[in-house]
């Protein structure tokens, strides 16, 4: 479908395999309907691609593919995503990728839509990834616990998150939870397939590590749901119902093997 016959490697073990791409070709990562568009954009953005944007399974690349087309036309198409989460469409221009509300803290959300009261719904993106990532229990992070997340992780968590070695052996998802403000505004959000079992398994703690009223802004949402939400609303706009029939030709064509 690519045109491209030679298998890209992968970094770890230098071995090729069919659904990465030789890093020359990553570009093509990009749906087609949107790719000139999208590269002309990038650009000037200052986006640090990942190192495994070409592997034809890189979340980043999903997360551009999916929001990408609704950033078009002035950003409307978003209000979208706001009716999918059962919440009142008032964004504000500004929506971002990889974007970073602490810069000290350093933790870069997929993708940020600001809203008109001042905060943000933030997206942490998974596809065939089998875990949310640990931090190790080293001097820099037991550090970075002790001045940075440690003074206000009292009252937003259940008591084992609240210590060193719970907050880091949960560290992906506790992280993006402890950025969510006081008011409520803000909404964190953990969008995957449904069909990824691995993940799954691991909503316990997406929905119960938090305290009220921090567990009502934390979302669990299976990208099926939100694709099929979207596709239903765009339909009449040509641009972005092209690029959700290509999305789901690629993401969906059968489940997703996860990666061990």
């Amino acid at each position: 479908m690519l045109g491209v016959t030679e298998n890209g490697v992968w970094r770890r073990n230098q071995k090729p395999y069919s659904h990465i791409l030789p890093s020359s070709y990553r570009q093509l990562n990009i749906l087609p309907v949107i790719r000139e568009a999208f590269w002309r954009w990038f650009q000037g953005q200052g986006i640090k691609l990942h190192s495994d944007f070409h592997h034809l399974n890189s979340s980043q690349a999903l997360c551009f593919n999916l929001f990408f087309p609704l950033l078009l036309d002035d950003e409307r198409h978003l209000d979208v995503v706001g009716e999918a989460l059962g919440i009142a469409p008032d964004f504000s221009p500004g929506a971002r990728f990889e974007f970073q509300p602490h810069e000290v803290e350093g933790t870069s959300f997929d993708f940020a839509i600001p809203r008109a009261s001042g905060g943000h719904i933030y997206f942490e993106i998974k596809y065939t990834e089998s875990r949310f990532g640990a931090a190790s229990a080293d001097e820099r992070h037991l550090k970075k616990f002790k001045e940075i997340y440690g003074p206000r992780v009292a009252g937003r968590f259940e008591d084992p998150y609240c210590r060193a070695e719970g907050f880091l052996a949960n560290y992906q998802v506790v992280r993006n939870i402890w950025h969510l403000n006081e008011t409520a505004d803000d909404l964190v959000v953990f969008l995957y397939p449904r069909e990824n079992k691995f993940l799954r398994q691991q909503e316990g703690i997406l929905r119960g590590c938090a305290t009220q009223p921090y567990k009502n802004r934390v979302r669990v949402m299976y990208l099926e749901d939100l694709v099929s939400y979207v596709r239903g609303r765009v339909i009449r706009h040509s641009l972005q119902s092209s690029a959700i029939r290509e999305f789901e030709a690629k993401y969906f064509p059968t489940p997703p093997a996860v990666e061990e």
